[in-house]
């Protein structure tokens, strides 16, 4: 955990610098639900002449430890604004994004109360019932996609659309509650230990978490991460390019939670281990987009989650079972 003290004063150097031509609005400091073991701070800073969502890692600051991270989120006011202003159309991981930051941030700069508005708006925001709905749709289209597989004894492509449907089932009990962390594996495992540990024991068993040992965890990330590497570097300027550059974040978020499971005890450890394999799950999951291609699955990444996360009951009929409680998840 870092200590008080030294984030006040990464908060007040980097507030130091901003300058009138940046037209920023306000910054916000972002908690982590695993923050007492990180070494890690989390800005985002809200400007009116940025147009996406740009994040950048802060390398130059002095008499700050080494060993602490300073990642800093630039974000257009439009991010936040089209999401309390119920404009139509807005993705749901924004949404989902922006009122999840909004409910866990303290304000560290705001000259004109527009931060404070929107933290007081957010406990306000509903799920509306047409993004539920296209999860739905987009769980049925993914299961499509798994049976495809399995008509041509794709087993274990067959197992990763399977695993992704199931996320975006769960999804829709949990925006019926207007639950707002949904969207990977990592976020509805943490939502899940609250609302129901029927669809929670459901995850973690066809995320096979409990076959995982540290060693395993770690051995099948640092394969990952070589064949990502190696892809990346076949891919550089292809549709495959940011694809596989979002997943080395999940790489490295999976590393470093696996180390914090080690050195934490009880409940916590299990919630750090669990976040370690669903952040590899995720990082597989990306590296093996093949979005132009006829098999939208890179046969090479298959092939290594096949080997980390496959096993000897894995069959046709198996993956039918996990099929009806994904559609039975649906209905709920």
């Amino acid at each position: 955990m870092i200590q008080p003290e030294i984030i006040n004063r990464i908060i007040e150097t980097l507030l130091m610098k901003i300058e009138a031509k940046d037209q920023e609005m306000g910054r916000l400091l972002v908690h982590d639900d695993f923050e007492q073991f990180d070494s890690r701070v989390n800005l985002w800073a809200i400007r009116e002449n940025v147009r996406d969502l740009k994040e950048t890692t802060v390398t130059d600051l002095t008499d700050i430890p080494k060993d602490i991270e300073i990642k800093v989120t630039f974000a257009p006011p439009s991010f936040f604004s089209d999401v309390l202003g119920g404009r139509k159309n807005v993705p749901y991981w924004q949404v989902a994004t922006v009122i999840r930051i909004l409910r866990k941030c303290d304000v560290v700069f705001d000259p004109r109360g527009k931060m404070q508005d929107w933290i007081d708006q957010a406990p306000l925001i509903e799920w509306d019932p047409e993004v539920i709905e296209l999860k739905r749709q987009t769980t049925n289209l993914l299961l499509d996609r798994m049976n495809n597989r399995l008509r041509e004894d794709m087993l274990a492509d067959a197992y990763i659309w399977l695993i992704k449907a199931a996320e975006e089932a769960i999804c829709v009990p949990l925006m019926k509650m207007n639950a707002f962390k949904v969207g990977t594996a990592t976020l509805l495992l943490d939502a899940l230990k609250g609302f129901d540990k029927e669809i929670y024991s459901f995850l973690t068993n066809i995320l096979r978490i409990s076959s995982f040992s540290t060693q395993k965890l770690e051995d099948a990330r640092k394969e990952l991460e070589k064949l990502a590497d190696h892809l990346y570097q076949l891919n550089v300027k292809t549709d495959r390019e940011m694809w596989i550059l979002a997943a080395f974040v999940s790489i490295n978020e999976s590393e470093r939670r696996l180390k914090q499971s080690t050195v934490a005890q009880g409940e916590i450890s299990k919630q750090l281990f669990e976040t370690a394999v669903a952040e590899l799950w995720q990082a597989y999951f990306l590296v093996a987009q093949n979005p132009r291609k006829a098999v939208k699955l890179d046969p090479w990444v298959v092939g290594s989650f096949w080997n980390h996360f496959g096993f000897d009951d894995l069959n046709e009929s198996w993956l039918q079972e996990q099929e009806k409680t994904v559609r039975e998840i649906l209905l709920y």
